[in-house]
């Protein structure tokens, strides 16, 4: 009776977030994706978790749950030939937390052609975002945060600015190893024809009793009306090991069947090393017969 209890909650979420499964499609590229490794790994759930592993681009509040000064650095490797890059750092002040977050994604050279179809050179395309937060404990249990954040995307000579911010709360409980998570991302400070990724999110995160995994399932609901559902496991092989694995319905948006090929689409997985402050993280994400995404992440604890 001790485990049911105890697993209710997350088991309730999981049954009310798998009635409404269906397919998302993001825009802005580099504001949707799982720049957290931990994240990626783990079918891009990222609404609520407990670990001190900096969450770029997720929850903003889940930044309180790090105790020490911290930095961290990744890289990405994208479908094809697409480049990306993150880096993350958080200073904690008691109950408050400032942190600052730089993604960016370069996707390569492409060529420029006069009218005549002829190629008269080559120009760059990428995208970048630069993000700062701030969240506070306002106690063990209820933690709050915000991010602000400025993307620029540059193709040639021509740029694209916008500013956009994100908010998020958690609920925490240690007793129960349960925590849950929302947020809104993504609210543009301006309207133009280019519709913003905004999109609210909720979480939860669940160490299952009398079992050396954790759970995390996620359902996202975007403003132009698509669906996501994450689901993620984090398993314990050893305290400075672990394992983790995920499947999305991001499947759905890159086939209209399942076929032999794209059999994979959506599923996640990766592992964390912690030693002496040091975390290394991996993960790699199936989009089917479109390949696989890689990426590997650094951290330090100071």
């Amino acid at each position: 009776m001790q485990a049911s209890k105890h697993n209710a909650p997350f088991v309730l979420i999981l049954l009310l977030f798998s009635l409404s499964l269906q397919a998302a499609t993001p825009a802005y590229q580099i504001l949707t994706f799982p720049f957290s490794t931990r994240a990626a790994a783990m079918g891009g759930t990222n609404a609520a978790h407990d670990l001190s592993t900096l969450d770029i681009n997720g929850n903003p509040a889940t930044y309180t749950f790090s105790s020490d000064l911290q930095g961290q650095a990744g890289f990405v490797n994208h479908l094809v030939g697409i480049k990306g890059f993150a880096s993350a750092g958080v200073l904690p002040l008691e109950d408050h937390r400032l942190f600052g977050e730089m993604v960016y994604f370069d996707y390569g050279l492409f060529d420029r052609t006069d009218v005549y179809g002829n190629t008269a050179g080559t120009f760059g395309f990428h995208e970048i975002a630069f993000q700062a937060g701030y969240a506070y404990r306002v106690s063990e249990r209820i933690r709050l945060g915000a991010r602000l954040g400025l993307f620029q995307r540059t193709a040639d000579t021509h740029t694209h600015r916008r500013l956009f911010s994100n908010f998020g709360a958690v609920y925490y409980s240690a007793e129960d190893s349960l925590t849950i998570g929302l947020y809104i991302s993504n609210l543009a400070f301006d309207e133009i024809e280019e519709e913003a990724p905004t999109a609210l999110r909720i979480g939860t995160s669940k160490i299952l009793t009398y079992l050396p995994l954790k759970l995390n399932l996620d359902g996202e609901y975007s403003l132009n009306e698509d669906w996501l559902i994450a689901i993620g496991g984090e398993i314990l092989v050893h305290p400075q090991f672990r394992l983790r694995l995920g499947i999305n319905t991001r499947r759905f948006d890159l086939q209209t069947g399942v076929t032999r090929e794209d059999f994979l689409a959506g599923a996640t997985g990766g592992f964390v090393l912690e030693w002496q402050g040091i975390l290394v993280e991996s993960a790699v994400q199936s989009y089917g017969a479109a390949g696989i995404v890689s990426q590997l992440s650094l951290g330090y604890s100071f």
